[in-house]
């Protein structure tokens, strides 16, 4: 495999793992923000937005254009644009602060905010780890036949082994890893029927639709076991609920945005017998 391919596969594994970590990390930054989040924290938001806006936006086009003139005007005239990048630039603020609320290092010494990031960066790996286990797989798949298989099968392994080091309990390392095995394997089945630019946005319709059938399933046994009663029945919490829920919405977004790598032929030689 050529040195740019695989820093290629490399770089959308990492984007897509950053992805699905990301709506878990700034939920809880929000939440905890949301008790002190007041005048000054808003008009610092829109100040900093503006600047976004007027000067660091228009600079950052013009660099990934690489040239002075842009060649087509923003979509929607000039006022929707400049909204959307004030817009954008105070969500950017605003996860800012979330973040800082999340790791609780604000005002803290130097160790604490050591052990604060530490604690950041291990919660971003224990949420990141079996998307990228996945995704890799699939790139592994796609450049080789023979170790399809075991590919496929250590990244079902890592999904178990990924809940058991980080502790969560059997239940949870089941309900974690009965949509992962369905989205590891038919993935890759999909990836050895056919390997080419298209691949990619099938991949991440498959995993919604697993992740999509899991939650309602897992929300239909929820409320089933409300009616008759029955706690016993219910496959998660209503925190971890919405925890997966954010995981997945991640996941799919990070495999649906990210560029994707794979080159539009075939690439048969990539492939080994």
């Amino acid at each position: 495999m050529p040195f740019a391919r695989a820093l290629a596969y490399t770089v959308y594994t990492l984007w897509v793992s950053v992805c699905a970590f990301a709506p878990e990390l700034l939920w809880q930054g929000f939440v905890l923000m949301r008790g002190h989040f007041g005048a000054a924290e808003l008009f610092s938001a829109l100040f900093i937005g503006t600047l976004f806006a007027f000067f660091v936006e228009p600079l950052v086009e013009r660099l990934k254009a690489g040239r002075w003139h842009l060649a087509h005007a923003p979509s929607g005239g000039m006022l929707l644009g400049v909204l959307v990048s004030l817009a954008f630039g105070i969500v950017v603020v605003c996860i800012h602060e979330a973040m800082i609320a999340y790791i609780g290092a604000e005002h803290a010494g130097d160790e604490a905010k050591k052990a604060s990031l530490a604690r950041a960066i291990d919660s971003a790996c224990e949420w990141a780890s079996i998307p990228a286990a996945v995704t890799a797989a699939w790139f592994v798949s796609g450049t080789s036949r023979r170790l399809a298989l075991p590919a496929t099968g250590l990244a079902c392994v890592w999904i178990v082994f990924i809940g058991h080091s980080y502790g969560w309990g059997w239940p949870i390392v089941v309900t974690s890893a009965v949509p992962g095995f369905l989205i590891a394997l038919l993935g890759s089945g999909v990836v050895l029927r056919r390997w080419d630019a298209s691949t990619i946005p099938v991949l991440a319709q498959l995993t919604a639709w697993v992740a999509g059938i899991w939650m309602l399933l897992a929300w239909g046994v929820q409320a089933g076991s409300e009616l008759i009663d029955s706690p016993g029945l219910q496959l998660y919490t209503p925190e971890a609920f919405y925890e997966d829920l954010r995981f997945y919405l991640g996941w799919c977004l990070g495999l649906s945005v990210a560029p994707n790598p794979v080159p539009d032929n075939r690439a048969q030689n990539d492939r080994a017998t």
